[in-house]
C-alpha cells in the first residue's frame, strides 16, 4: 500500500508544473495584453528597436503631462474669473506675461502698462467684471458652454476658448450735482450685461502658466441688472481714443 501511495504522489507531480507553466504563461499574457492597452492610439514613431518602449513611455508621459498642463489651465482661467468677479483688479493684471496683450471694446491694451491700464483703471473705474448670469432672451447657445483647451506638443504654449457672462460698467459722462452725489456715494456709474466668448493664448514660464493673449468677442449686451425679468439690446460704442487721448483708453484702436 504504501508503494501504490508513494506512485500515486510521483504521478502527481508533472500535472503540478504543467498547471504552473499554465498559470505562468497565462499571467505573462495578460500583461502583454494591459501594456499593448496602454500605448493603444500612439502615432507609429520610427525609433531604436532596442529604445522603443523607452519612447513609448517618454510619449505618454507627454501625454500625461499635457492634461496636467490643461487641467492648470481651466484651473488659471477659472481663478481669472473668480478675481475680476470679487475686484481684485491687481491681481488679475499679475495673471499675465510681460508680453501680454488684451483686445477689448474695438482696443487692444499691450504690456504690463497696457494691462494695467486696462483692469486697474478702465476696468475698476465701472466696477466691470462681475460674473452674472445671462440677461433674459438672451440666454446663450448650450454649444457656446463647453470650455476647450489644447496644449502645444512642446507643452511650452496653449490656446483656449472660455464662454463668459459679466457686468460692464461705465462712469457716468455727464457732470451735474446729481452726478456728482452720486460719485461721492460711490454709484456715479451706468452698468450693462454682456456675454461673448474670451479666445486666450498662454505660454509657460518659469514652470508657470501665464496668460499671453486674451480677447474679448461680445456676442451679446443688454441693458439689464441681475434680479430683473426683462432686458433689452443695447448698443455700446467702441474705443475712439487711444491713450494718452483717453486716459484709461487702449494702446491703439483695433
Amino acid at each position: 500500500m504504501a508503494i501504490l501511495k508513494a506512485a500515486s504522489v510521483t504521478g502527481d507531480s508533472p500535472k503540478t508544473d504543467t498547471g504552473r507553466r499554465s498559470f505562468i504563461w497565462k499571467a505573462g499574457a495578460a500583461m502583454s495584453a494591459v501594456v499593448a492597452s496602454a500605448v493603444a492610439g500612439i502615432p507609429n514613431q520610427r525609433v531604436d528597436p532596442d529604445a522603443g518602449l523607452k519612447g513609448q513611455l517618454d510619449h505618454l508621459s507627454n501625454r500625461i503631462g499635457s492634461l496636467e498642463d490643461a487641467n492648470a489651465i481651466r484651473r488659471l482661467h477659472q481663478t481669472y474669473e473668480s478675481r475680476l468677479d470679487k475686484g481684485m483688479y491687481e491681481e488679475v493684471a499679475g495673471m499675465f506675461a510681460d508680453d501680454a496683450e488684451v483686445a477689448y471694446n474695438g482696443g487692444l491694451f499691450a504690456g504690463k502698462d497696457g494691462i494695467r491700464r486696462l483692469y486697474c483703471d478702465h476696468f475698476a473705474s465701472g466696477h466691470t467684471g462681475r460674473k452674472i448670469e445671462p440677461a433674459p432672451g438672451f440666454e446663450t447657445d448650450p454649444a457656446q458652454q463647453l470650455d476647450l483647451v489644447e496644449v502645444a506638443g512642446d507643452r511650452k504654449t496653449a490656446t483656449g476658448q472660455f464662454p463668459y457672462s459679466m457686468q460692464v460698467g461705465a462712469p457716468m459722462a455727464r457732470n451735474s450735482s446729481l452726478v456728482e452725489m452720486a460719485r461721492l456715494q460711490g454709484e456715479g456709474i451706468v452698468h450693462w450685461w454682456e456675454s461673448g466668448i474670451h479666445e486666450v493664448s498662454y505660454v509657460k514660464e518659469d514652470n508657470t502658466w501665464k496668460i499671453r493673449k486674451l480677447e474679448y468677442r461680445a456676442t451679446s449686451k443688454a441693458d439689464y441688472k441681475p434680479g430683473r425679468s426683462y432686458a433689452k439690446p443695447i448698443s455700446v460704442p467702441l474705443f475712439s481714443k487711444a491713450f494718452p487721448g483717453n486716459p484709461t483708453g487702449p494702446d491703439k484702436l483695433i
